[in-house]
């Protein structure tokens, strides 16, 4: 029993679901108000993902096949959207239904919120660092596949025509974490040694931690339970299309990488193979929210989709990886 109460698994679990619990009960008893959500969620992004993705990458010992991930990343994303836009046409009741399936299916939480944090639980800081050049076509593949679904898909089309929202998204500020992600491939690259100050004081650590529980109790502050029951079937068709069949594209994609001079192999396959089936992202929520795309529906699809992940998922993931 002591053994379970330190595991990797009960650690994620409780930041998690203990976060989401805190925001949504600070909101029900009126200690919080739900729009705090949205600066939490900005600050997230730009002062919690950015520096963690920053000084992970900048520890790792850099191999050619690297460059493999961002677009292993990319590969997964548009095949994901492209087939949830198809099933979503059997499972959604209306048209902003569609397209809500399809960005859900497509990118999955990849970050230091569930993937990189599971990553970073199993494989340590050299494994989250892997896992951030993954993620490194992210805001790319929002920018040029969610937001044309959401804009195709909505009842109600932003003014801005795609090529300028495409611009506004890869020049905003909020995007700072690629640059910074770029910064430090090149000074891993160029053999410039961390700051030991990072490992001494462990600020790795306490940053993923920090974000996670932020990220959670931000969307806990959203979190209303009431759509479930009409939501049932795309609920269901989600968790088979984030847990099962994605988890067959990366396969397939994975046979098709090792037919390549470079092949990914030992810890970075294994942790493509596991993002592959991380639930839906909290991106496409604020993508839902910033298109008008069914933002309401959007919170419930991706929290129902987490909690199973949770309970069912990870427990097998760590059963074989940790």
């Amino acid at each position: 029993m002591d053994s379970f109460l330190v595991s990797p698994l009960f650690r994620s679990f409780t930041l998690i679901v203990g976060s989401m619990a805190a925001g949504y009960l600070a909101r029900r008893k009126g200690l919080l108000p739900e729009s705090l959500a949205r600066p939490l969620m900005t600050f997230v992004t730009v002062g919690g993902y950015a520096p963690v993705g920053f000084l992970s990458i900048w520890s790792i010992d850099l191999h050619g096949e690297d460059v493999l991930l961002p677009i292993f990343s990319a590969c997964q994303i548009a095949i994901m959207a492209l087939l949830g836009l198809a099933v979503g046409r059997l499972l959604a009741r209306n048209r902003s239904e569609i397209g809500l399936f399809g960005i859900s299916s497509s990118i999955g939480n990849n970050g230091a919120t569930m993937g990189g944090f599971v990553i970073f639980l199993i494989y340590g800081e050299t494994g989250l660092g892997i896992s951030s050049i993954y993620c490194l076509s992210f805001t790319t593949m929002m920018v040029l596949v969610l937001f044309p679904i959401a804009r195709r898909y909505s009842g109600h089309m932003p003014d801005a025509s795609l090529g300028r929202l495409m611009l506004r998204s890869l020049f905003d500020w909020r995007a700072v974490g690629l640059l910074f992600s770029v910064a430090a491939i090149f000074l891993s690259a160029s053999g410039i040694p961390r700051p030991g100050a990072v490992e001494r004081y462990h600020v790795i650590d306490v940053l993923v931690y920090l974000v996670s529980a932020l990220a959670y109790f931000s969307i806990g502050l959203r979190l209303r339970m009431h759509y479930v029951r009409p939501l049932l079937r795309m609920l269901l068709g989600l968790a088979g299309m984030r847990f099962v069949v994605s988890m067959i594209v990366c396969a397939a994609l994975l046979a098709l990488v090792r037919l390549l001079p470079w092949s990914l192999g030992g810890m970075r396959e294994r942790i493509v193979f596991i993002q592959s089936f991380v639930p839906t992202a909290v991106t496409n929520v604020a993508v839902a929210n910033m298109f008008d795309l069914r933002p309401r529906e959007a919170s419930v699809l991706f929290v129902v989709n987490t909690l199973t992940y949770l309970v069912v998922v990870l427990p097998i993931v760590f059963a074989i990886f940790g």
